[in-house]
């Protein structure tokens, strides 16, 4: 039944209601109106900007370039092909006057064959990739798919009612054979593999050191190291960004160097950060992400819209390579402190050219050659053997956080898909074949089928059974021989240590109980048995070495195990007694100048080797039995060492400013301070402090003290040169 059509009908209103303004109905004018060109043209400007991304449509358009530029090679200046000189078969096909136009917007009778040509020579003459030969269709087919009225669009077919060909000449049957061909071609020849390697943790690991060894922290900052310095600086950061963010190619996608300071959101507070506070982040937007635009052509929902924002945090435990909190931060504090000498603008790009002066462009970023540049550079710098392009941080941070990461740490696939921002829909083979293809070879290679214990890759992830596999009993008793010759080789040990002690023993008692011993000096005694002590000290070091290294931890020997018994042999008044802080032997710091037996004296200039050797050695001639290195500190300080303190400080001066700043180098000590030297170790004394207040830190005086000349006036002899 027809449904009726409700009245509209409409009645006065009332005189007793208000009346209400009427609402002018609004016209529209000729001049509001734009004209249907102006339309047009906002169509055609939408198609360009909306429907493929700009970077896939200037790739295009330059291998249009490319094919037009290799035909118009072939005609001569009157549009006849130069190839006519030759017989060939078919030539009336290339003697076709429309054949010049044939990679025109609007195709013609001889685009597909002209098409197939160049395909030909670009995949069998020049051996071009297959993804070349395939961006070289899809360039052709888009072109010709935009031609007004959908004339060349669909399946290249014919008619039979309208009597003629119609769709795109690159779905011609002779281009698809072409393009098969060449797929044929590539396969049978077994391509080699050019795609980039991955980016490991451990050559991210080696660049750092190479970069380090490049960047010494100690040269004056020139231009020359500056250009240098920032060049490692940059790319660091860059590749600790890109390893843990997985940015794509740089030249398809721009993913990395578009990144801008606007994008990466910094507090303030990262710059005062200790190793504790390890919650804080910033974020990053990564903008030029690939995938996003899809994702928001299929609708966004609540969950993506941060699906391109990443919260970096602090990674010490991955080291410094691979910490993108690290490397960011100090990089943008190096661009505002050294080269612009402000803070960053928001539009300025993170990554920035570097002018061959060394001076930035922050309005311009950092090219994909340059990138390829550095990252060349580093791989032959560090040694590390493979090809890498600006892919490698993209599968080598992904395999990282899927495979190699440490136990517990690694990233389910899902995670692994939503960090690298693939679409939900992606194959998972892709992910696995093309990203993740290692693990598959991993996991299938059976190159060591002969290893004694297998690793068992392919019946776990990543080979983790190997690793929790529970012993077998062959390994058992391989453990157990191997421990019980060490065991035996420790008994051996200590027998030989308890034969020494043993000796030193008797030797001690028959010094100490012999009648001449108690009218002899003690420090005579003490320096006939200290040999015998050294000796025995030694061997017990070594033991206690071998102890410490036996990597069996189910048997581990403490020293209260060792029974070595020498106190029975002693008598009652040489048994061992409490520490005193009361030394029992007479302490001395002999004077220098040394006092030679025939009584003559060291020459002044040589006082400074005594005190090395007093320091290091000691002196037993002269009542200097324990080197002063070594006297704890009731020796020097308190009731009875008080004396001693001054001169044992003065004498550690002097002894560890040649031993430790100068690691032991007398030329470079005495081209230090030589001229101080000669007048006496005082002199000498008052050189080092004053060499000490102008370079206080560790290292500097070695290195400016070799090219100053210390002015030391010509002084009388000090009365401290005989201390």
């Amino acid at each position: 039944m027809a449904r009726q059509k409700a009245s509209t009908t409409k009645y006065p209103a009332s005189s007793g209601s208000p009346n209400k303004p009427k609402r002018k109905a609004r016209v529209s004018t000729a001049k509001e109106l734009p004209s249907l060109h102006t339309v047009h043209q906002i169509k055609e400007a939408g198609k360009q900007t909306h429907l493929r991304a700009a970077k896939t449509r200037a790739t295009y358009f330059r291998h249009v370039r490319q094919a037009h530029s290799w035909l118009g090679s072939h005609f001569l200046a009157e549009g006849t092909p130069s190839a006519l000189s030759h017989a060939v078969d078919n030539s009336e096909v290339y003697s076709d006057p429309n054949f010049k136009n044939a990679f025109e917007c609007v195709p013609n009778q001889c685009s597909d064959k002209a098409l197939a040509l160049y395909l030909s020579w670009k995949g069998f003459q020049e051996n071009c990739s297959q993804s070349t030969i395939d961006g070289i269709r899809a360039a052709f087919k888009m072109l010709w798919d935009e031609v007004e009225g959908a004339t060349f669009r669909g399946r290249w077919h014919h008619d039979d009612a309208r009597h003629q060909w119609e769709g795109n000449l690159v779905l011609s049957a002779e281009v698809d054979d072409i393009v098969a061909s060449i797929r044929h071609k590539v396969n049978s020849e077994g391509a080699e593999r050019t795609h980039s390697g991955a980016m490991k943790k451990e050559y991210m690991d080696r660049i750092l050191t190479w970069s380090e060894s490049l960047c010494p922290l100690d040269v004056p900052l020139h231009n020359k190291a500056k250009l240098t310095i920032t060049r490692h600086l940059g790319y660091l950061a860059c590749g600790a960004v890109a390893f843990t963010l997985w940015t794509r190619k740089v030249l398809a996608n721009y993913e990395l160097v578009k990144l801008k300071r606007g994008d990466v959101q910094l507090d303030g507070t990262e710059h005062a950060l200790t190793i504790n506070e390890l919650n804080t982040y910033f974020e990053i937007h990564l903008r030029n992400r690939k995938g996003w635009q899809k994702k928001l052509d299929k609708g966004m929902r609540e969950a993506d819209l941060r699906s391109n924002h990443y919260k970096i945090y602090p990674c010490p435990n991955m080291g410094k390579a691979c910490d993108a909190f690290l490397h960011l931060v100090f990089w943008i504090r190096w661009v505002e402190l050294v080269h612009l000498d402000r803070p960053m603008a928001d539009e300025d790009f993170l990554f920035p050219t570097i002018g061959v002066n060394g001076v930035l462009q922050p309005g311009e970023p950092l090219s994909h050659d340059m990138v390829q540049k550095w990252i060349n550079e580093a791989v032959v710098g560090s040694r590390i053997p493979g090809t890498f392009s600006t892919h490698c941080y993209h599968r080598g941070g992904a395999q990282y956080r899927f495979m190699f990461a440490p136990l517990g740490q690694r990233w389910t696939l899902a995670r692994v898909q939503w960090w690298g921002g693939w679409a939900e829909g992606e194959h998972r083979d892709t992910l696995m074949r093309y990203l993740l293809d290692e693990l598959h070879c991993y996991e299938n290679d059976h190159s060591d089928a002969l290893r004694p214990v297998s690793h068992e890759a392919d019946g776990s992830f990543a080979g983790e059974a190997a690793l929790a596999r529970p012993a077998s009993t062959e390994a058992l008793n391989m453990a157990h021989a191997s421990l019980t010759a060490d065991v035996a080789s420790l008994h051996s040990t200590v027998k030989e240590v308890h034969q020494q002690l043993s000796d030193m023993s008797n030797l001690v008692v028959k010094a100490l109980t012999s009648p001449s011993t108690y009218l002899a000096r003690p420090e005579t005694v003490l320096h006939q048995v200290m040999p015998v002590i050294g000796e025995s000290i030694n061997a017990i070091t070594i033991l206690l070495r071998q102890l410490t290294s036996c990597t069996y931890q189910s048997t581990i020997v403490q020293p209260s195990d060792i029974d070595i018994s020498i106190s029975t042999s002693l008598p009652p008044h040489v048994r061992p007694q409490r520490t005193s802080t009361h030394p029992s032997v007479p302490l001395r710091i002999p004077n220098v100048p040394v006092l030679h037996v025939n009584g003559t004296r060291m020459p002044k200039s040589d006082s400074w080797r005594d005190v090395v050797r007093h320091w290091t050695e000691g002196e037993p001639r002269l009542g200097l039995y324990v080197p002063l290195k070594d006297w704890p500190h009731h020796h020097r300080n308190g009731k009875h060492g008080r004396q001693f303190n001054t001169k044992h400080h003065q004498r550690g001066v002097i002894a560890t400013e040649f031993l430790n700043e100068f690691q032991g180098d007398k030329e470079a000590f005495l081209k230090a301070y030589g001229s101080a030297a000669s007048l006496g170790h005082t002199k000498l004394l008052k050189a080092i402090l004053d060499a000490r207040k102008r370079h206080p830190r560790d290292g500097e005086r070695h290195r400016h003290l070799a090219d100053e000349v210390h002015d030391i006036p010509s002084m009388g002899r000090s009365s401290n040169d005989q201390q």
